[in-house]
């Protein structure tokens, strides 16, 4: 297998560009890109040439990082099975988005399939970043939301700018701790801004799915490149789900020990009925809330922020396979489009690896050419709802992108 390149290079000190008052648990932290109308990042603006609101009240910056402040990056890679003969491509396209960034920019790599990999301490060294990358192998299923959060938490105490860029088909088979909407409300916590990359497994998992459902009895569960046998004691792997659906008792079982279609839905209907429409509201009620995964509807067509096209995907035979799939694949385009709204940041699409390096190359320049900024909110009470924030700047011509808000949680 080839390696990446070693490349020599000296790290310079890191700049302290970073103004901050005083440090405290309620800081609210937004990454803001600038840009003119023509999409070309500006990167002098001050801290006086911005205004932030909540609520629209207008709010004192207490905390701003400039574009020359380092970065910590968390790099993650799906290296689930679908990934397998790719995989030497996705190596070279993730080193060679490290050695975009800056010098003093701190990487930490995850790797996720049914087991999530911690490959190395933040570093700006190329080496043991280039080393950390080779250290990927392939692996089974794919443990998105558990990933996501080792992820935040590693991030959690960092000061100064932070970001995650995670390259995901986005369907989540196996994840034990961590949901959908748990990561998602994490998010609205942090000042964190993802940019995920999807790249599209759709069709190699169908076509894997109706291979080996031809080749098996119905009362065989087989293990399989796209999803492995349950370990003995437990479930069976489920819907990617916040609550997992139970396969004992009535429970219906389909192709590939994977809940049937009818029971998918129907168990999908009992959780939605049963939801606190208070606490997580349905996706209609505000674009800004927390999302539910969504049942049977397809991802809206409309193109994902700063990315051509659109994601689309075929009609498919109307038959248990299929309807599995395309629950857990509008589930996973639903997920990473909401990591990428609700932090500010971009979804890319990479459905052929050749695109891949562009996609990067794209998120590198924009974490080149990003603020921090961060405020105490006057409005003190942790009352659990969700606020609005609208960040705007007095320089004529420049079109500003940020996170549009976040839920006030009391962390008591």
């Amino acid at each position: 297998m080839p390696e990446v390149p070693r490349p020599d290079e000296v790290v310079p000190t890191e700049p302290q560009d970073i103004d901050t008052l005083k440090t405290d648990t309620n800081l609210v932290t937004v990454p803001v890109v600038a840009t003119d109308r023509g999409g070309i990042y500006i990167s002098d603006l001050t801290k006086e040439e911005f205004e932030i609101v909540e609520d629209g009240v207008k709010q004192e910056i207490a905390f701003f990082a400039q574009v020359s402040a380092p970065f910590h990056v968390v790099l993650m890679l799906d290296t689930s099975a679908s990934t397998e003969d790719k995989l030497n491509q996705i190596k070279n396209a993730a080193f060679a988005f490290v050695q975009q960034l800056q010098n003093v920019d701190r990487v930490k790599v995850i790797s996720f399939d049914d087991q999530v990999r911690d490959l190395n301490e933040f570093t700006s060294d190329r080496n043991t970043l280039k080393d950390a990358i080779n250290k990927t192998r392939p692996g089974q299923g794919t443990k998105v939301y558990d990933a996501m959060t080792l992820a935040l938490n590693s991030l959690r105490t960092i000061k100064g700018r932070r970001a995650i860029v995670i390259f995901t088909d986005g369907v989540d088979w196996h994840s034990d701790e961590s949901t959908y909407k748990g990561t998602l409300r994490w998010l609205d916590e942090e000042g964190v801004i993802v940019y995920p990359i999807r790249y599209d497994t759709r069709a190699a998992t169908e076509r894997i799915a109706r291979e080996q459902s031809n080749e098996i009895s119905p009362t065989t569960l087989p293990t399989t490149d796209v999803l492995r046998a349950p370990p003995r004691g437990t479930t069976p792997t489920t819907f990617p789900s916040d609550n997992p659906i139970p396969t004992s008792g009535s429970s219906k079982t389909g192709p590939l020990g994977l809940p049937s279609a009818e029971e998918i839905m129907r168990r999908r209907r009992e959780q939605q009925r049963d939801q606190d429409q208070n606490r997580y509201p349905n996706p209609g009620s505000s674009p800004n809330e927390i999302p539910n995964p969504p049942s049977t509807s397809r991802l809206p067509s409309d193109p994902p922020i700063g990315t051509p096209g659109t994601i689309h995907r075929s009609p498919r035979p109307n038959d248990s396979i299929s309807a599995m799939l395309d629950m857990a694949y509008s589930t996973a385009d639903a997920y990473l489009r909401a990591l990428a709204d609700k932090s500010g940041g971009r979804l890319m699409l990479a459905d052929t690896l050749g695109s891949l390096p562009d996609a990067f190359a794209k998120i590198a320049a924009e974490l080149r050419t990003q603020y921090s900024i961060g405020y105490y909110p006057t409005k003190k009470e942790r009352d659990e709802q969700y606020r609005k924030i609208k960040v705007t700047t007095t320089r004529n011509g420049v079109v500003i992108r940020a996170k549009p808000g976040y839920q006030s949680t009391d962390t008591k």
